[in-house]
């Protein structure tokens, strides 16, 4: 069994279209989708970030920026997200605060919860308050593993997808929905968990 990297050795690094790895990046969540669920992606999120081990890229996630542009996954819903967030919260969500995450494609044994924290950790810093994003069942189960706490938006439905079986093959076969949370609270409990695992 391969050890688990070294912490010193793991980085994250912000990915856009315009970065010299761009392509690399993308060519993983080809690999994952394709692999997973025998999908064949034609459009990726606007930047990824990437988990690096010694500069091997290990694990990749996307980030869209609501007040950029609209969501992937508000074709899921009947109003825009950032309302449903803020009904759902009963506190104002804006926009500018709120986040995205797609595309997660991992190919590092046990990093999961090093690339979660280390992305959290940069959003939050970036100034991102809230995160919207589609799961399946074994991603939502690993991220209730963590002990994060999401709140149940909406079932996610290939109908209101355009060539859904084409593009995304049995992806929805896995049951998929929207879940959202409170990006600072999230850093706050990884950074929790990663304190309690050193000290065990």
């Amino acid at each position: 069994m391969k050890p688990l990297p070294c912490l010193a050795d793991l980085t994250l690094e912000v990915i856009t279209p315009t970065h010299p790895r761009w392509n690399e990046a993308i060519k993983l969540v080809d690999e994952r989708y394709q692999q997973a669920f025998d999908a064949h992606l034609t459009a990726y999120m606007p930047a990824y970030l990437a988990l690096l081990d010694k500069q091997v890229m290990k694990s990749v996630c996307g980030y869209r920026i609501a007040e950029q542009e609209p969501l992937f996954l508000e074709q899921y819903l009947d109003e825009p997200a950032d309302r449903l967030l803020a009904q759902r919260f009963a506190c104002p969500i804006p926009r500018g605060k709120l986040i995205e995450f797609g595309h997660l494609a991992s190919f590092g044994r046990g990093l999961s919860a090093f690339h979660f924290r280390l992305m959290a950790q940069q959003l939050v810093a970036m100034g991102f308050e809230w995160c919207i994003f589609t799961a399946t069942d074994p991603l939502h189960a690993l991220m209730r593993r963590f002990g994060l706490q999401l709140t149940l938006i909406a079932q996610a439905s290939p109908a209101r997808i355009p060539n859904a079986s084409q593009i995304w093959g049995t992806y929805y076969q896995h049951r998929p929905r929207i879940l959202a949370g409170n990006l600072v609270h999230g850093c706050t409990h990884l950074n929790q968990l990663h304190l309690n695992q050193k000290q065990a």
